[in-house]
């Protein structure tokens, strides 16, 4: 193949893309490289294209992760506190969703996860800005209905996560701002944070 071919280009944005959203709002990479690889690198067309691609976004996430993880910790935003009970059920959930992904069919894997990076964009752009008026003190003590909200999340986001191989950045940062009242800076490192681990 021809370095300067079409499907390189691709290659580089999906990398640059999912380089930038992680970096800025915590997005997992496999968002950006997924659907990418597959729909438009014919690399990625076989009978295991999607697991491939899927593969290659969650070694991409594990650095970037690491790196922005990193950079918003050295600047102390980071709220463990009010996460770690998303933290373990996704970490928990994680598990379940990569043994069903397994026994699904390459067709279904990769068509569940077109459909759900196209919702998820949908909402974006109906409703960018997810945060509160006004967000909660970091550090706050969780009272029933966040330790609801979380365990629920958790434990969605983590088979999701496990199943389409997503880190479930997006989804994350929207359960974060919207019903756990994080800031958005907070929010990011705090999702990317529990994307790292996985």
């Amino acid at each position: 193949m021809n370095f300067f071919s079409m499907e390189t280009l691709w290659y580089i944005l999906a990398a640059l893309g999912a380089g930038v959203g992680t970096g800025l709002a915590g997005l997992s990479a496999a968002t950006v490289m997924v659907p990418i690889l597959i729909v438009l690198c014919p690399s990625f067309a076989g009978e295991t294209g999607a697991y491939q691609a899927t593969a290659i976004a969650l070694a991409s996430d594990i650095l970037g992760s690491a790196v922005t993880t990193a950079t918003y910790i050295k600047h102390k935003n980071i709220d463990l506190k009010r996460g770690w009970i998303m933290l373990v059920c996704i970490l928990l959930m994680c598990t379940v969703g990569s043994y069903v992904a397994f026994l699904a069919g390459n067709q279904v894997l990769g068509g569940f996860t077109l459909f759900l990076t196209f919702c998820i964009g949908i909402r974006f752009l109906v409703k960018p800005d997810s945060s509160r008026n006004h967000p909660a003190v970091k550090g706050e003590k969780l009272d029933w209905k966040i330790v609801i909200v979380s365990l629920f999340f958790g434990l969605t986001i983590g088979f999701g996560t496990g199943f389409v191989g997503t880190g479930g950045g997006m989804m994350m940062l929207i359960v974060f701002t919207l019903f756990l009242g994080m800031e958005l800076k907070t929010a990011v490192v705090t999702s990317t944070f529990t994307t790292f681990q996985i």
